[in-house]
């Protein structure tokens, strides 16, 4: 029941209307990760939950934010290599939250270099609320939710990304 629970739920709705259930579950579940990657990751959408928010970040900036949150004080090369970003790209990004207050920069003491970076205490409170403001969409988002179908997706979710965190690992 359980499965069948989850199948259900993971048919959504996009924009263009609902998906049509494949036979094959895995292309369903595949077909609805995609939407919700992409629609989570359109530029409108981060704009939405950053306004929400009330903080002057930029987009890229709440991913840098969690990044070095999770990780601690990385090198900024590291967090280039985590994010999937060039060096380059990276090294502004680190700028600009240095310059608002965010990141606080220090040299590495391995290889003077480089520049290793760290989340100051304002940077965590935007964190802090840029999360808040994540977990109210999608408070709203699965609001008409059953607990119960809240509940199912949940431990399968979870286990799904760290499915896929372990496999990128290995690639």
């Amino acid at each position: 029941m359980v499965g069948a629970t989850i199948y259900s739920a993971l048919v959504s709705v996009s924009k263009v209307g609902v998906r049509v259930k494949h036979a094959d579950p895995i292309v369903t579940i595949e077909e609805s990760v995609v939407t919700i990657v992409r629609e989570l990751s359109l530029a409108s959408t981060q704009e939405h939950l950053i306004g929400e928010a009330g903080v002057s970040v930029e987009r890229a900036g709440f991913g840098v934010l969690r990044c070095v949150s999770e990780r601690g004080e990385s090198r900024v090369s590291d967090l280039a290599q985590v994010l999937g970003v060039d060096t380059s790209t990276m090294s502004r990004h680190v700028k600009t939250l240095v310059r608002d207050g965010f990141l606080m920069r220090t040299a590495d003491p391995v290889d003077r270099r480089s520049s290793r970076v760290a989340l100051t205490p304002s940077g965590g409170e935007v964190l802090g609320v840029l999360r808040a403001a994540r977990h109210r969409y999608f408070s709203e988002l699965l609001g008409q939710w059953s607990a119960q179908e809240r509940d199912a997706l949940a431990p399968l979710l979870e286990r799904l990304a760290t499915d896929v965190l372990a496999r990128g690992a290995r690639a």
